[in-house]
């Protein structure tokens, strides 16, 4: 279960993410798309929030078409002002009221198990308990990634969004730093707590997690990650596949049309898992008509 939601955030939230320093064999041929008609080219690359610190961002299909582009679509825009932002609303959603600490939420042996697993990787006891739940659980998910040695600075979006800056490109932004925090802070209580119990049964599969999606996306094993980040998040997590994937994903579509009225090349580079299944971008742009093609490997 926790595989699923780690999954779905790492590949769909990058406010979320931690990043990985994980083993890899130097050479990535991630999935790239690209959609065309008569004057304009969008190429579409599926991204991950977690990789190991200096690795490759993705392979020489997707670093031509970022070269190739005059505009550069990321979730979110990326800046020291958005990552002050970032934290600063992180500790206003996810401060838990006075009336509701995060033990309240939890049995006497619930509670006896988070203390154990606060001891464990270090966390400041008391720390925890004025957290709302969804926050709680991505610390407890997220840290035992980053005690394994993951580089929270890291991550392909990040590296686009540097090339980018670094190249003169038009950056855009799909999204802002407060709907992303937004879309965890609004979700149900139950989900919530569902998330938080599950991060203290689950906490060190985190980072063999992690790395199992990293070698997916590295061979572009799009069934795989269908799998474990599409379909599972879909049948364990209704409400959060809901809200991170369909409901996100029709916003992004109308984008991405808008744009193929007009002219030019741009790339887009979003979370992996909004490539994928039948509410995925791919699958909705081609139900729409437009010609979307998957770009043949090196």
């Amino acid at each position: 279960m926790l595989k699923s939601m780690l999954a779905a955030l790492a590949l769909t939230l990058v406010s979320a993410s931690a990043c990985a320093d994980t083993q890899t064999n130097g050479r990535v041929s991630p999935a790239l798309f690209v959609m065309r008609d008569a004057d304009s080219t969008i190429y579409i690359f599926g991204t991950i929030h977690v990789r190991p610190t200096g690795a490759d961002w993705g392979g020489a299909n997707a670093h031509a078409a970022l070269a190739a582009s005059s505009d550069v679509w990321t979730e979110i825009e990326m800046s020291p002002e958005t990552d002050a932002r970032g934290a600063a609303l992180a500790e206003q959603l996810g401060h838990a009221p006075p009336t509701q600490p995060l033990s309240s939420l939890l049995t006497p042996a619930q509670n006896q198990k988070l203390a154990a697993l606060e001891q464990r990787l270090g966390v400041v006891p008391g720390v925890l308990e004025n957290m709302q739940p969804w926050r709680a659980a991505l610390v407890l998910s997220f840290l035992p990634i980053v005690r394994a040695g993951y580089d929270p600075a890291s991550g392909v979006d990040r590296d686009i969004d540097a090339y980018g800056d670094a190249h003169g490109k038009h950056m855009h932004g799909f999204e802002t730093i407060d709907e992303q925090l937004g879309f965890l802070a609004n979700l149900s209580p139950d989900l919530q707590r569902q998330m938080l119990l599950e991060s203290i049964d689950e906490a060190d599969e985190g980072p063999q997690a992690i790395a199992e999606m990293t070698r997916a996306w590295e061979r572009a094993d799009l069934a795989a990650l269908e799998h474990d980040v599409v379909s599972d998040t879909r049948d364990q997590y209704p409400q959060l596949y809901d809200v991170l994937f369909r409901q996100r994903n029709a916003r992004w579509i109308e984008v991405l049309a808008q744009h193929m009225q007009g002219s030019g090349t741009e790339f887009v580079a979003v979370g992996c898992g909004h490539l994928l299944g039948s509410d995925g971008l791919i699958a909705r742009l081609r139900a729409r008509g437009f010609n979307v093609q998957r770009v043949p490997g090196p």
